[in-house]
């Protein structure tokens, strides 16, 4: 499931457009869990449909306030908030009555002042629920309390949707808009209730809240005279991104095809004092609803949650994404009018894993903070440094790794090539040198927790925390890299491939392989076929194994190692039986020496079905994460990301430019914003080629290739009611 980054302008399309409000806190909340997971609603069993859920780490089907916080982190920005947010998540039936789920990245959380008074803060062990998931119709009888100078509101207005289409914007309905048409996707809200009876916690009918007399804003009934923050969620759909051109239906996993039933949960985890002090300083007096504008949440903030606290593995033995054969649980797509049936569906629960409860990420101290290494060698802190793409503070060999990065294996594999020195970047990169070339950076850059470390951090953007090894073995050149050089293994003394070089034979597995990014099996494989395999795809380095498997990739693996004997087993498809393909757990590796190194794309024709344009290249620009980055209207990545998929979807949204990051982001805008410039190093930082093809250059780590569509018709902004 993609990623997303919501715009400047949705996030502030809510107070221009709501009645005045004195003040108001948001927060940008990423998805934690997935899944048929409900703690109020079914607690310690499985829930009767699925949804998304930001918030705590170690968030489960069995959460209260005092497990939440136990939890290492949140999704949330404010880490001194450990509520739990959730809402349905939403997918779409097609035609054949099979489903797909729709791409959604988390949710906006609002706490604004409304009402009359002063608010008090949530109470630990706070719950409630708005909304009613068995709704299918507009409900005009059932309405807030109010009085002659109050007038009350129907309650069914809790729930809105907008259809976003910048070009003809529509207003909000209680439902599904009538035609599902909205080219920059749908966006879901739900206010909560304002009002609470002082008392209970929480009631299964929820009659310990009541919503405000005009739901956001207006009077508390006297039967629950305590104001309390309004809450509200704002959920983006990205229903754009789905193929709905057969005719299906768009319908949340509770069966709601009608929106009626739409509902969001909320299981209050905040630190108490900090809380007490945002309600008392940034909800009533003054907020502009900016986090670094309120001190104490600014205390609290975590930039980098998207990457900290990831979303966590699955609660329930169940398939929730891709292609269904059925909703998941016993949901049947109904449109009512009349109420749904609600049941729940059994499920094998899975035991969460949560290690990480009552423990906190230590902030490293330069000089002091040591890490004990596997050869048994010790490894101090040295400090965070700033690095870059065009000029690395550490220059000698390095890897990287999505899942499992820590201290120690950059350690092991530094101290194995035979550097003293080895530092972590970007959560998942490692570096070797002997020397650093660049100056120190404060510790809060060094804020992203490393790939395989919730505890422990491994650098940031453009950010790199630097250890010294006690006992390093005998040193390498200082300009080993991890990755040989065509002239590791001599010319001629192995097998020959026009316009390749021989590197020799290296020792694979199905764990480690050497190489990945293409992979054949082919029982008439020669080294000639998987060289044009190499060619056609544009990768510096192929090898053969098992006399059939062709693999081919852009890096050798940082764990392969040549000297191997094993490459014996004859070619699948050479009649003669005289060339080697590998063997057992051994791959025959070459340089592709036709390959051609990634570049900057010129000019890129975009179209849709009724227009058409080109976007010129504008410059590799420097990018910084959260609310700084160069282009902040809209973002998503891609396994495989291109330039052109980039531009195309920025296009469609009617932004002017486009900008590619870190070979599979792709953020839009309508202008070049935070005072962005043009990179030091001019182009050749942006040096990571795009996921999609290796031809081109898609950005590189805080540094983002940008595009500019050559006519200047205007984007408009965006609205709210």
């Amino acid at each position: 499931m993609p990623s997303f980054h919501l715009s400047a302008a949705h996030l502030l399309a809510l107070v221009t457009a709501l009645p005045a409000v004195s003040a108001f806190w948001r927060t940008e909340c990423g998805v934690i869990q997935l899944g048929r997971v409900d703690p109020i609603i079914n607690p310690g069993n499985v829930s009767g449909h699925v949804h998304i859920v930001a918030g705590p780490n170690n968030f489960n089907i069995s959460s209260n306030y005092d497990s939440l916080q136990k939890s290492l982190c949140t999704s949330c920005t404010v880490q001194a908030d450990k509520s739990a947010y959730w809402t349905p998540y939403m997918y779409y039936q097609k035609a054949d009555g099979t489903f797909v789920d729709v791409p959604q990245g988390g949710v906006i959380v609002y706490y604004l002042g409304r009402g009359k008074g002063n608010a008090t803060s949530f109470p630990p062990g706070f719950r409630m629920l708005s909304g009613n998931t068995s709704l299918r119709a507009y409900d005009n009888k059932t309405m807030t309390y109010g009085t002659a100078q109050e007038a009350p509101r129907p309650v069914s207005d809790r729930v809105s949707f907008n259809c976003i289409n910048y070009a003809k914007p529509a207003p909000e309905t209680p439902a599904f808009p009538a035609a599902m048409n909205c080219p920059q996707g749908l966006r879901a809200q739900i206010p909560f209730q304002s009002c609470w009876d002082g008392v209970n916690l929480y009631k299964p009918d929820q009659s310990h809240v009541a919503y405000l007399s005009q739901i956001d804003n207006g009077i508390c009934p006297p039967t629950h005279p305590v104001l309390l923050p309004h809450l509200f969620y704002e959920v983006y759909y990205s229903i754009d991104q789905v193929d709905s051109s057969d005719g299906g239906k768009f319908v949340f996993a509770n069966g709601d095809s009608t929106g009626y039933g739409y509902h969001g949960d909320f299981m209050n985890g905040w630190d108490p004092t900090v809380q007490a002090n945002a309600v008392q300083n940034c909800l009533e007096s003054s907020g502009s609803g900016q986090i670094d504008d309120c001190p104490i949440l600014k205390a609290n903030n975590d930039a980098q949650s998207g990457s900290n606290c990831p979303q966590q593995p699955a609660l329930v033995d169940e398939k929730v994404t891709g292609s269904l054969s059925a909703l998941p649980g016993c949901n049947t797509p109904t449109a009512g009018p009349g109420p749904a049936q609600m049941k729940v569906c059994p499920a094998r629960l899975i035991t969460p894993n949560t290690p990480t409860d009552g423990q906190t990420r230590q902030i490293p101290t330069p000089g002091k903070t040591t890490s004990n290494l596997a050869s048994g060698s010790s490894a101090t802190y040295k400090g965070c440094y700033v690095d870059g793409t065009n000029g690395r503070a550490l220059s000698g060999s390095t890897f990287a790794d999505d899942k499992n990065m820590t201290t120690q294996t950059c350690g092991a594999f530094c101290q194995s090539k035979g550097f003293n020195l080895f530092g972590t970047e970007y959560a998942r990169e490692c570096y070797c040198g002997y020397a650093i070339t660049t100056s120190n950076a404060t510790q809060s850059d060094c804020s992203m927790a490393c790939s395989g470390d919730m505890l422990a951090y491994c650098g940031g953007p453009n950010r790199l925390s630097v250890w010294s090894i006690s006992a390093a073995s005998a040193p390498l050149s200082s300009t080993s890299t991890s990755t040989p050089s065509a002239t590791s293994s001599p010319n001629g003394s192995g097998p020959t491939v026009n316009n390749a070089t021989y590197q020799g034979c290296y020792t694979d597995s199905v764990s480690t392989r050497t190489l990945t990014g293409y992979y054949n099996n082919n029982a008439s494989q020669t080294l000639d076929t998987c060289a044009a395999a190499a060619r056609a795809n544009n990768l510096a380095y192929f090898g053969v194994e098992y006399g059939a498997e062709c693999f081919a990739g852009n890096t050798i693996a940082s764990s392969a190692s040549s000297g191997s004997t094993a490459c014996t087993m004859k070619c699948g498809g050479d009649a003669s039986g005289k060339t080697t393909c590998g063997g057992s757990n051994a791959i025959s590796l070459f340089k592709n020496d036709a390959y051609v190194p990634g570049s900057n794309k010129q000019v890129v024709s975009v179209k849709t079905s009724t227009s058409s344009a080109t976007y010129q290249y504008a410059g590799c620009y420097t990018d910084a994460a959260g609310q700084k980055r160069t282009l902040t209207d809209y973002f998503f990545s891609d396994s495989k990301m291109t330039v052109e998929m980039c531009a195309n979807a920025c296009f469609g949204r009617g932004y002017s430019f486009a900008g590619t990051e870190y070979a599979n982001e792709c953020y839009c805008g309508g202008v070049v914003k935070n005072g962005a410039v043009l990179a030091g190093g001019g182009d050749g930082e942006c040096s990571m080629r795009c996921a999609g093809e290796t031809g081109e250059f898609c950005g590189a780590g805080g540094r983002i290739t940008v595009y500019e569509r050559s006519t200047t018709a205007g984007r408009r902004r965006r609205g709210r009611r």
